[in-house]
């Protein structure tokens, strides 16, 4: 058999066995691939894709504590940092934790790593961890966020919470 039949064949295979769902993805799954969207705009160093999976009205808080307002902020402070000083960076979701309210206000915690990233005086920064809060909100069928805070990790957790255990693990440096 030559390779185009065998391909053929195998196509046609998955598309008889494989099961396909008319139903939309659940709230929660849905509401989890925010931050696989978020890093694959990342990966793609694209801060108009980042900010498609913004509201219009969108409040976002840098790690630096930027406080960005409206989709249009964040789309320009996102395509100058992406194309910048974290041009050659990647930030890679961790533990992801949703909670729907029944407001239909969701929160979408999840832990990241990032790497590649510099300071502003170009000095390259060692690999980071933190945690960032999104709230989202469903809006014409999809859900968008809302408002995010983002959180760099300090390198030892406080001796304050040494018997509290975090729902989303954050690793320490």
């Amino acid at each position: 058999m030559n390779a185009k039949v065998t391909i053929l064949c195998a196509a046609a295979w998955l598309a008889i066995s494989s099961p396909v769902s008319s139903e939309p993805m659940s709230d929660e799954a849905a509401l989890r691939q925010l931050p696989i969207a978020f890093s694959e705009a990342w990966a793609k160093h694209d801060g108009h894709q980042l900010a498609r999976i913004m509201a219009d009205d969108v409040d976002f808080v840098t790690v630096g504590a930027t406080w960005l307002h409206g989709s249009g902020d964040f789309e320009k402070y996102h395509s100058r940092l992406l194309t910048g000083r974290f041009k050659g960076s990647t930030i890679t979701p961790l533990d992801v934790s949703v909670r729907i309210l029944p407001s239909g206000i969701a929160f979408v915690r999840w832990s990241w790593t990032i790497e590649g990233d510099k300071d502003p005086d170009g000095t390259a920064r060692p690999q980071r961890f933190g945690l960032m809060t999104m709230f989202a909100e469903k809006r014409d069928g999809a859900w968008v966020v809302v408002a995010a805070q983002n959180t760099n990790a300090s390198t030892e957790s406080p001796p304050e919470a040494a018997d509290i255990r975090s729902p989303i693990t954050v690793p320490r440096q």
